[in-house]
């Protein structure tokens, strides 16, 4: 009986936890599109303010590199780093929009954006899951959890379970 109630209790935190995952997948894709936006901004004025000198993006980059001053120098692979990080999150959130529902959490984890994900986990609100997505991810979740308490009380009670003792009755 207490193995039964510890596999419910396991079932219903294990379903509960995993319903969240697509909430923390919205919330992580609006993210990430902020990022995007903003860092777009950047990397679009960074693009004119080289046009307007008659370079290319690569050009004005390499400027900045070719440059004796110490500030301009790192300012340039500052400005580097932007742009790659620009080009990594654009192709992360058409990977993602571009996902199934039930695959987006997947696409979260292989792509994950350390500073995206911990902005979106510190604002993470959870949500009653209201889609057939969020419905699916309940059923994993009550399935996983109450399966992996059924093994661990398993495991663990194994050892203090009273043998019994077959006795053969022959019949003569």
């Amino acid at each position: 009986m207490l193995k039964r109630i510890a596999c419910l209790a396991g079932a219903i935190i294990g379903g509960t936890t995993l319903s969240q995952a697509p909430e923390y997948t919205q919330q992580y894709s609006q993210r990430l599109a902020g990022a995007v936006d903003e860092l777009a901004t950047v990397v679009a004025q960074f693009d004119a303010d080289a046009a307007a000198f008659g370079l290319t993006r690569e050009e004005g980059l390499e400027r900045y590199d070719a440059s004796t001053d110490q500030f301009l120098a790192e300012r340039g692979m500052s400005m580097r780093g932007v742009v790659e990080r620009y080009e990594r999150l654009s192709e992360q959130l058409a990977q993602l929009r571009a996902a199934l529902p039930a695959t987006r959490v997947v696409e979260v984890a292989r792509y994950f954006d350390t500073d995206v994900g911990a902005a979106a986990l510190e604002d993470f609100r959870p949500a009653l899951p209201l889609t057939l997505e969020g419905l699916a991810y309940v059923l994993i979740g009550f399935l996983g959890g109450f399966a992996l308490l059924w093994m661990v009380v398993t495991l663990l009670s194994a050892p203090f379970r009273q043998r019994r003792s077959r006795v053969r009755i022959s019949r003569i």
